[in-house]
């Protein structure tokens, strides 16, 4: 193991604090050569877990090579790193730390449905995940690109563009949904990527649910609302334990209007007045599209975000076909 390498924590004058000592004999700890998590005594073989450091250079579980920090938000922080054994390869390291019961069996069921996910290249790939104390790490595919709010800020996106990207989009869905019976309940436009070959990324399933997953109970509260407002359905306001992939759709008809008008459907200063705009407004009036797309599209997005679930569109087959007419 190289110095950069090693995880030793040292004060400004470059002393090696008590809690990095052996209590027994007072020697400093220095990382483990067979255990990545550990830290142990020289001496007499006290072993210890230690808190892992993140920062360019270093080196997480053995096996990946931090080379950057990416972002930092309210889930965590992300990394770039690279693997050891090949040091073209970038990946995303998502670390989760010190958060809720509830926050963490989130996260590590975000991993868990995505790392099963297998054969969508629209859905981002998870390819490693682990657990340190209260840390919580997912190594993840990295995405070149850039989230469609973002895209939004840029450019203007004409009908055809909006609905290729929500015809790729709804493709995902229906494939986690019918393979996994996975719904996503947080899509918007920051979650949605456009890769530098322009092909659609859909991420962060940190709020999705398997409607076969038992625990679910445990972590979503009948009558508890879950989603970001603004896009999420109504039901998912009362009941986001209950909601269907109906939800996903009236999801993505508002990010289909925002990427069009450049407006939220559904807006307010608080959740609540967000929430009464949506049953009060839902779907959008037709005034507000302006000039920005044809009858038709407008049509589609106010089916797809009808107030009630069972006046939206059976399937994502149905829904696919219906944006395929209108795909020039």
């Amino acid at each position: 193991m190289s110095d950069i390498d090693k995880t030793i924590v040292m004060d400004p004058a470059g002393n090696v604090p008590d809690s990095e000592r052996c209590p027994v004999c007072g020697a400093a700890l220095v990382p483990d050569q067979t255990q990545a998590d550990y830290l142990r005594c020289p001496t007499c073989r006290f072993m210890k877990k230690q808190k892992v450091v993140i920062a360019p250079g270093n080196v997480i579980a053995n096996k990946y090579r931090v080379l950057s920090h990416l972002n930092s938000g309210g889930c965590g922080d992300l990394f770039l790193c690279h693997p050891l054994n090949d040091v073209g390869v970038r990946y995303v390291l998502k670390v989760l730390r010190n958060a809720d019961g509830t926050s963490r069996k989130r996260f590590r069921r975000e991993a868990v449905i995505l790392s099963s996910i297998q054969n969508e290249d629209r859905i981002a790939k998870v390819y490693d995940f682990w657990e340190n104390g209260d840390d919580t790490f997912i190594i993840m595919e990295y995405i070149d690109g850039k989230n469609l709010k973002q895209l939004k800020k840029e450019y203007v996106f004409d009908e055809q563009t909006t609905l290729v990207i929500a015809q790729e989009t709804a493709i995902a869905l229906q494939y986690i949904w019918e393979n996994y019976s996975v719904i996503h309940r947080d899509i918007k436009p920051e979650n949605i990527m456009l890769n530098e070959n322009f092909c659609v990324k859909l991420l962060d399933f940190g709020l999705s649910k398997q409607c076969s997953d038992e625990d679910e109970t445990n972590i979503t509260m009948a009558r508890s609302g879950l989603g970001t407002p603004g896009y999420m359905s109504p039901e998912q306001y009362s009941d986001g334990k209950n909601a269907d992939f109906r939800s996903d759709i009236f999801s993505l008809g508002a990010t289909m209007f925002f990427l069009l008008t450049g407006e939220k459907p559904f807006d307010g200063k608080s959740a609540m007045e967000v929430y009464n705009d949506t049953l009060a407004n839902s779907p959008p009036m037709m005034s507000r599209f302006g000039n920005c797309c044809s009858n038709e599209c407008m049509q589609l997005i106010r089916t797809m975000m009808q107030r009630d679930p069972d006046d939206r569109f059976y399937s994502y087959s149905d829904l696919i076909a219906a944006m395929d007419r209108l795909i020039k």
